[in-house]
């Protein structure tokens, strides 16, 4: 066979196994590029429908926004063997079409044997109008891209990357085995990959992004995040709404949420810079750092230091508690909120409890005869309870520096 050799294929033959009718204006053709043999299907569609689906037992599929009202698809499928006749018949065990039925075009790319896609590379190039309402793709091995859609897109792969961008409609994207990684988003997006990362810089709406082993990384959204990670670190930059975080294994950064903030980590820091609705944390094994709270705080962890700010309340605030067990508590407090607090330093050799604020402090014994520690009474008239406990540690509670001050 010549380097180049051009093939015209009849139409009906090529899309007997697609259903609706064929599209004009296609080109099929077979070529050598390099050691690969390509079998290479053409278009040009003028005035496609709103929706697009890819559904291929096999390859890698992109798909762009452009300017033009009508569509242009290139489909590759490479095959290696030892010899041309070998080759061809690796090709034609996958079966290529291109058709529209209603409003609907479909690009299909099927084995005809179960295993042969095992041996065969595909690629499927998509220009698709941007006003394009609906974008459906489904692989079972290779990466995804889609790019400047202004509809709903639903993207799925068994073993590749996803990476999507400018999406104006809500974003479901799934992978067994790759990261996601998402620029923009409009509308809202779920995430979920069973081996790698999870990256969104930017979501209009709520947030769902799950992976068994990887990190999460959120930028900014306009609504609430759900984030959980088998093993892996999680980043929330800032949130129009609650904030759900749990890892089995890293550390935790939340910068601000405009609601309540519910984070737990086996293993790791957890860090909050500013939440509106209040936090409830919890760590096996890591510090505590709460900046700018605006509600109620529950922290708790088995081993590492706390640090939280409670700030003026705009609301009644509810009860708080915060405790560790091998750590000092730090709590930062405006002389404006009205609270009653309880701070205890369990085994306490003496003079363990700091605070700008009057409170009664006091000794006394445990049934088991360690000393403890205690310091109680009221702020700003008395309110909500806040208790602070640790286990031979330092309480050191402070007056809020004012703004300006």
């Amino acid at each position: 066979m010549s380097r180049r050799v051009m093939r015209r294929l009849g139409l009906a033959a090529l899309l007997a196994c697609a259903p609706g009718a064929p599209l004009p204006a296609q080109e099929a053709r077979y070529y050598r590029d390099g050691r690969f043999l390509v079998h290479e299907l053409t278009g040009v569609i003028s005035g496609a429908g709103p929706r697009v689906r890819v559904e291929t037992d096999v390859g890698s599929v992109t798909a762009r926004a452009t300017p033009g009202p009508g569509v242009r698809y290139r489909v590759l499928v490479r095959a290696r063997g030892i010899d041309d006749a070998a080759t061809r018949r690796l090709l034609d065990d996958m079966q290529i079409s291109a058709a529209q039925s209603g409003d609907l075009l479909l690009f299909r790319g099927q084995e005809s044997s179960p295993g042969a896609a095992r041996d065969l590379q595909a690629e499927f190039d998509l220009e698709l109008p941007s006003a394009t309402g609906e974008l459906e793709v489904m692989t079972g091995a290779g990466n995804v891209t889609a790019v400047g859609m202004t509809g709903h897109a639903v993207l799925t792969t068994r073993g590749g990357s996803i990476r999507a961008d400018r999406v104006g409609g809500p974003l479901s994207a799934e992978t067994r085995g790759g990261n996601i990684d998402v620029g923009g988003v409009d509308s809202e997006a779920r995430l979920v990959t069973a081996g790698g990362s999870v990256s969104v810089q930017a979501a209009g709406g709520e947030v769902v992004a799950q992976t068994s082993g990887g990190d999460v990384s959120v930028g900014r959204t306009g609504g609430q995040v759900r984030a959980e990670t088998g093993g892996g670190n999680v980043t929330i930059g800032s949130a129009g709404g609650d904030v759900f975080v749990q890892t089995k294994g890293g550390s935790i950064s939340v910068g601000q949420a405009r609601g309540e903030v519910t984070a737990a980590t086996a293993g790791g820091s957890i860090r909050v810079a500013a939440a509106r609705g209040g936090v409830r944390c919890e760590s096996g094994g890591g510090p505590i750092v709460l900046k700018g709270i605006g509600g109620p705080i529950r922290a708790v962890t088995s081993a590492g230091s706390i640090q939280a700010e409670i700030l003026p309340a705009g609301r009644t605030l509810f009860d708080s508690d915060i405790q560790t067990w091998q750590g000092d508590v730090t709590l930062s407090l405006p002389e404006s909120v009205a609270l009653t607090l309880r701070a205890i330093v369990d085994n306490s050799q003496g003079n363990r409890i700091k605070s700008d604020f009057p409170l009664h402090i006091f000794r006394e014994a445990e049934d088991a005869g360690r000393p403890v520690e205690i310091a109680e009474g009221p702020i700003g008239g008395g309110g909500a309870l806040v208790k602070i406990r640790t286990l031979d540690g330092n309480i050191v509670i402070l007056k809020a520096k004012k703004p300006g001050s």
